[in-house]
């Protein structure tokens, strides 16, 4: 069975409203009309049966896309309004947080959505606010490069996601690492005050010793889901993501056109997997990342060629020529084998979308048929919709995705998704 996760990213209005309202981002009634379309948008996923909805984590963005500074408060409030519909993040940053307190909030939050929470992590890439909300952490946003910075944030990533789980897992929390340690000196923290008359009787057993030095925490509460909500990675799509992801459990969601390098990338997370002792099957716990266009059966195939010509130089070009091509995403859309530009000189971006199999679009037998394409060859447990809500008209983006969930989901098992049984 594959379920679809919508991954919205919550942008205030369209190009043109950006530049007539410069700069839109601190537009509150352009922020207000945004939160109403996103529970317009929760409500009609909620009824159609889709798995889940995640949103980004970024700061700071003026130009009005992806304002989403604070995706767990977004996942609360929007979980109000849903009743099986699961929320999340793709991805939470985790060198830009504490991890004793991100682990805290999220537990609060798995709690407050009754066990409706996944959570996504990512290292960071966009300079212009991680330099900033991480200079008191020494850490930066970094491509994959291997350089020092890159290193850095590999280990912030890495010993945080480590801390994060111990704090789910352990009564009694304990840390001696290269940048974090519990407590804090590690020897213990002296003179607790009430250590005899509360913490000693009622706290954590071992968490203060008899001469009232805290020896250790207990990170509360624990989460609502045992033993934590389901984990997902941000956009992997290298070797070492995908073997880490295997080890640890943690479901990738792949920004890669190429079948080729997709089959490649899901047998290292196998690898991974078998390493750590787990056995899942080829596609079991993987996402991939794909965008989706669909009309209904009947439209002519010109004209359904034009549409979405029209609706990605409209509503596609500024994502994702004028935002993803700019921060490198453009490379999951490289055919095997290719040098050079992506897209080539003079190449129409929606061609490049639809033949790197980035965009899957069409009359909904289209649809069907290169879903179950792709579902034969590379059997997978999530599509992540790339779902440009508040670019697209609001008609447009509510049909496509009735006409998805009612007549392409049931073909493949996508559909009548239940809530998490409570725990």
């Amino acid at each position: 069975m594959t379920d679809v996760i919508l991954q919205v990213y919550p942008t205030l209005g369209d190009e043109n409203e950006m530049a007539a309202r410069r700069p839109i981002g601190r537009d509150n009634e352009a922020y207000q009309r945004m939160l109403h379309g996103l529970v317009e948008l929760v409500k009609a996923a909620d009824d159609l049966g889709y798995w889940g909805i995640t949103h980004v984590e970024h700061h700071m963005h003026s130009e009005g896309m992806e304002i989403s500074p604070a995706p767990l408060m977004l996942n609360v409030y929007l979980g109000q309004f849903t009743k099986r519909l699961r929320h999340g993040q793709l991805g939470l940053v985790l060198p830009a947080h504490d991890p004793i307190r991100l682990a805290e909030e999220i537990a609060i939050a798995d709690h407050m959505l009754r066990g409706r929470l996944f959570v996504g992590m990512a290292r960071g890439y966009q300079a212009r606010w991680q330099n900033i909300l991480c200079q008191r952490f020494g850490v930066t946003s970094t491509a994959s490069d291997m350089s020092e910075a890159d290193q850095r944030n590999r280990l912030l990533f890495s010993e945080n996601f480590t801390i994060m789980k111990k704090a789910w897992a352990d009564d009694l929390l304990t840390y001696d690492g290269p940048t974090y340690k519990v407590p804090y000196p590690v020897e213990g923290i002296p003179n607790w005050p009430p250590a005899r008359t509360i913490t000693g009787m009622y706290g954590q057993p071992g968490e203060v010793d008899d001469s009232g030095t805290i020896k250790g925490v207990s990170v509360v509460p624990r989460p609502y889901t045992r033993p934590h909500p389901q984990l997902f990675q941000a956009f992997g799509a290298s070797p070492g993501t995908l073997q880490w992801c295997g080890e640890e459990d943690v479901t990738p969601t792949i920004l890669m056109g190429s079948h080729e390098k997709l089959r490649q990338l899901m047998e290292i997370y196998v690898q991974g997997a078998n390493s750590r002792g787990r056995n899942p099957g080829f596609g079991e716990g993987i996402g991939v990342c794909r965008t989706f266009y669909v009309y209904p059966n009947g439209t002519p195939a010109d004209e359904v060629r034009a549409r979405i010509r029209e609706s990605v130089e409209r509503y596609e070009k500024p994502v994702w020529q004028g935002w993803y091509e700019q921060f490198g995403f453009m490379e999951g859309a490289r055919y095997d084998g290719e040098e050079g530009p992506v897209p080539k000189p003079g190449e129409h971006l929606a061609d490049r979308l639809i033949n790197s199999g980035l965009l899957i679009g069409g009359t909904v037998d289209d649809v069907k048929r290169q879903v179950g394409e792709f579902l034969t060859k590379l059997p997978i447990d999530y599509f992540v919709w790339l779902f440009h809500w508040g670019m697209i008209p609001r008609d447009e983006g509510l049909q496509m995705l009735e006409l998805f969930s009612t007549e392409i989901m049931p073909e493949f098992g996508l559909a009548e998704t239940t809530a998490p049984a409570s725990v």
